[in-house]
């Protein structure tokens, strides 16, 4: 009988966590029937399910149940608390996305593991479960996954790079279509800056003049094809927007 129930690291990556109000709402209906009604999901002793749960009843000294589930593997498992958690219905389009992506990885790995095994197997031995899933439509199948349209998936992965906006989408303060608007505000600006310093250097160049220092002007050159690369990759990303919007 498992006494004390284990946290891994990983499943609990795995599982978007409430937000407060959530958080103290099943709170105050635990406390309220001393009893914790869901059981604690483990597997091999380990929280696949019922994280929050097992915390609040810990804390207070509450009894709880807890129930094991059998996978196959640890990847089976976490496969399993994906799909237990895309079924949540309170999870923002932002939480779906990124469970979805790393399903869909995790998916794509078993596969090749198991095209890679099917060369040192008999003929006529099947292979697992998972060896059907080996070409996909990458974007069809995570924002099926997600529950959203290809476009929302890939505003998304364009604001993912933005720390500040990532956060706000993660903790659902800001919806991912918010978002986006408002990194292209930011990459007009970053345009626009990164433009003003390229004329700064290149009109400062004394390409004729043989008696600078040629320490100084490999620098100068230097930075002025790095802004001249930042603005090429800037000026992309920005028409990809503008074209994103023009289909929107």
């Amino acid at each position: 009988m498992i006494v004390s129930p284990q946290v891994d690291l990983e499943f609990k990556a795995l599982m978007p966590p409430l937000s407060t109000e959530e958080y103290d709402r099943l709170q105050q209906n635990i406390l309220a029937d001393r009893k914790c009604h869901d059981a604690v999901l483990l597997w091999n002793g380990f929280i696949v399910d019922g994280f929050n749960r097992f915390c609040i009843c810990v804390e207070h000294g509450i009894e709880f149940k807890v129930e094991e589930l059998h996978f196959d593997s640890k990847d089976d498992a976490k496969i399993w608390i994906i799909n237990h958690q895309l079924g949540r219905r309170n999870l923002c389009d932002a939480a779906r996305i990124e469970l979805a992506l790393c399903r869909v990885e995790m998916l794509k790995n078993a596969a090749r593991k198991n095209l890679a095994r099917a060369g040192s197997k008999r003929v006529g031995e099947p292979l697992t479960k998972t060896s059907d899933f080996t070409k996909i439509n990458v974007k069809e199948a995570i924002a099926k996954e997600a529950g959203v349209g290809i476009g929302t998936l890939q505003r998304y992965m364009q604001v993912k790079e933005n720390a500040k906006l990532l956060e706000k989408l993660q903790d659902g303060e800001m919806k991912i279509g918010t978002a986006h608007r408002m990194l292209g505000t930011e990459l007009e600006k970053r345009l626009r800056k990164a433009d003003k310093m390229y004329a700064y250097i290149k009109q400062r160049l004394p390409f004729d003049n043989e008696d600078i220092n040629k320490q100084v002007y490999g620098k100068l050159e230097q930075l002025g094809m790095q802004l001249e690369s930042l603005i090429a990759k800037l000026k992309g990303v920005y028409h990809e927007q503008v074209e994103d919007k023009t289909r929107v």
